[in-house]
């Protein structure tokens, strides 16, 4: 049985796309120049769609990151290839695309990167896009594996752990653009705890990842700092192809470049959304159904995490 929580989310806007709208277009959404962004995991398929995203929308330099260099290599191959046929307005020039190997669990490796970004990126760094993140074999109880299979401690390492190691790093760069955007690919499996992909480790892993997002937001909101968790929806992606359960596979149909288009979307400028700081989203909702909520998320503090302390009655 599919728990209810995940489903509300999901629907939150009435239209969900899998996907990009009009809305989220790259014509409609051109990034001001300079503008500098770092994604970090990028090798991946979700996070090439990220990448490309930031070069169809305009981003002047680009730091892609992973661990695999190599696949860095070809995703900066298929962003220099992107078609500048004639349009209206006509496509930016293509970015300056930095390649750097990058381990988010192990801080050293995220501090190198980080230095990188200062040395090389002028004046500063607008938004990263923390994309890397892993889930292990589907464990659904607590019983499940063994402790020493190491499992739960490398899936904390890198979602969790790896996701404080950049904003560690990370934010004070952004703190010195007017932008100042942080974007962490989360997951609505941080809502859930019972179904066929409720994998624990990943599931408190991303929920405790969201929680670092809300603190970002607290801490950093009087500075202009936006931070956000967005959901990519369920893509085909290496990591699920090898993980989930195969009843699930049926449903990874949604495409590997709406996630880029949202975050496009949402860091272009980031402060008309600072209502939504610190607040996990998905980046299959619909951007005008979403901004025509802005009363009722601030109202009702919603898409963040809290103990509830009163019984819903209906009235």
């Amino acid at each position: 049985m599919a728990d209810p929580r995940v489903l509300n989310m999901g629907q939150f806007t009435p239209t969900t796309h899998s996907t990009i709208c009009p809305a989220l277009e790259a014509s409609a959404n051109r990034l001001s120049a300079p503008f500098a962004a770092c994604i970090i995991g990028a090798s991946g398929v979700i996070g090439a769609g990220v990448a490309r995203a930031y070069a169809r929308a305009g981003c002047t330099d680009l730091i892609l990151a992973a661990r695999d260099v190599e696949a860095l290599a070809s995703v900066s191959s298929s962003i220099l290839s992107l078609s500048h046929t004639d349009s209206d307005p006509p496509p930016p020039p293509p970015p300056r695309i930095h390649l750097r190997h990058c381990d988010i669990a192990d801080h050293d490796s995220v501090r190198a990167l980080a230095e990188f970004a200062a040395s090389k990126i002028v004046p500063h760094l607008d938004a990263v896009v923390l994309v890397s993140g892993i889930s292990g074999p589907v464990q659904l109880r607590i019983t499940d594996g063994s402790p020493a299979d190491g499992e739960w401690a490398r899936v904390f390492a890198t979602n969790t752990l790896g996701t404080y190691h950049v904003a560690h790093y990370f934010v004070p760069l952004l703190l010195a653009s007017p932008t100042k955007a942080f974007v962490v690919v989360g997951s609505l499996a941080a809502c859930i705890t019972r179904g066929m992909i409720a994998n624990t480790k990943y599931c408190v892993s991303k929920m405790a990842q969201a929680r670092i997002v809300e603190c970002l937001a607290q801490q950093f909101s009087e500075e202009g700092l936006l931070a956000l968790a967005v959901h990519p929806g369920a893509v085909e992606s290496k990591n699920a192809l090898e993980t989930a359960p195969k009843e699930f596979l049926q449903y990874l149909t949604d495409d590997a470049e709406l996630c880029g288009a949202f975050c496009v979307w949402v860091t272009r400028d980031p402060r008309r959304l600072n209502w939504l700081n610190g607040r996990l989203v998905s980046a299959k909702w619909d951007p005008d159904e979403l901004l025509a909520k802005k009363e009722d998320i601030i109202q009702g503090d919603l898409l963040k995490f809290e103990a509830k302390t009163t019984v819903d009655r209906e009235t």
